[in-house]
């Protein structure tokens, strides 16, 4: 099993498309009107829906909080952004999670760019798109606060594997990993720095969940009228039914 698509509900789907297509690389594997983007059909789409009637809010206390690019060499992703006009700030090595910065699309919706191994460690990047030619969309980013409902809902009811555990110590947030792969890790240690280059290397997306660790702390769930996190969905192998989950109801 693997996640298939990122659902968001967005303003004009034809026009964020272009920006996604344009600036970022990605194909549209589906039409105008119904925009399927992604850097290979293979892997998960960004799938966009007409239907918000005004741009993403992005905020600190919102369910849904981005995508994840994750690129062989960020520094050449984000020179070539930054001549596109995107005003990108320079990448960071954020701690032990990884080297990164980020932007907004159009519409508002938060993406961050990840370097598949750390500061100083970007790898050889293919012929093609600057962005595109060397990048996957790997992660879909959204935010809890009962940790043990949204571990019993991704392990007990969806059969996802925790493939990663990331405490971000004096950020008050620690990140889990999620997915279906059944690939050995370097390390057994769920917390271990050393498995999380190779986590940015995957070919596939996972689910990584921001647990929001503070007494008191507030989750907004998605409002089906505005702009925002719609679904996933994942699918059997190369079977072409998808089954769509809209992991608020779980989490």
């Amino acid at each position: 099993m693997t996640i298939a698509r990122h659902c968001l509900r967005v303003q004009n789907a034809a026009e964020l498309a272009d920006f996604y297509t344009g600036v970022l690389g990605m194909k549209n594997f589906g039409t105008p009107d119904a925009p399927l983007l992604g850097f290979d059909a293979a892997q998960c789409l960004l799938e966009l829906r007409h239907g918000a009637d005004a741009p993403f809010e992005a905020r600190r206390d919102h369910f849904y909080w981005k995508i994840g690019i994750t690129c062989r060499d960020l520094d050449k992703a984000v020179a070539h952004l930054n001549d596109q006009g995107c005003n990108i700030p320079p990448a960071y090595q954020f701690g032990d999670i990884g080297y990164m910065t980020h932007l907004q699309d159009p519409e508002g919706f938060p993406i961050e760019l990840l370097q598949q191994g750390f500061e100083g460690r970007a790898k050889p990047t293919p012929a093609g798109h600057p962005v595109g030619g060397q990048a996957t969309l790997a992660h879909i980013t959204v935010r809890i606060t009962d940790l043990e409902k949204a571990r019993t809902h991704c392990e007990n009811h969806l059969g996802m594997r925790l493939m990663s555990v990331q405490p971000v110590h004096g950020r008050g947030f620690c990140l889990y990993f999620y997915c279906w792969s059944e690939e050995a890790l370097p390390d057994e240690n769920l917390e271990a720095v050393e498995n999380r280059e190779w986590l940015w290397s995957r070919p596939y997306a996972l689910l990584e969940l921001q647990h929001l660790e503070a007494d008191g702390s507030v989750v907004t769930m998605p409002d089906p009228g505005k702009a925002g996190f719609e679904a996933i969905a994942y699918r059997f192998g190369s079977a072409p039914d998808l089954h769509y989950v809209a992991l608020f109801d779980g989490l």
